[in-house]
């Protein structure tokens, strides 16, 4: 089986982005309630909105 090589750019910025300091902050609180909503509690009336 053959390993195809990524292209020498690509390599680069994989190598930069998986440095920690590059990575940017975790979530915050209003982002785990956007989460939520969005991916969650959303869907799920949506749900039992088209069921009736």
């Amino acid at each position: 089986m053959a390993r195809e090589t990524l292209h020498p750019e690509l390599e680069r910025r994989l190598a930069v982005l998986e440095k920690p300091e590059n990575q940017g902050a975790g979530f915050g609180g209003i982002d785990w309630v956007w989460l939520m909503v969005l991916g969650v509690v959303g869907p799920a009336l949506l749900l039992l909105w088209g069921w009736s």
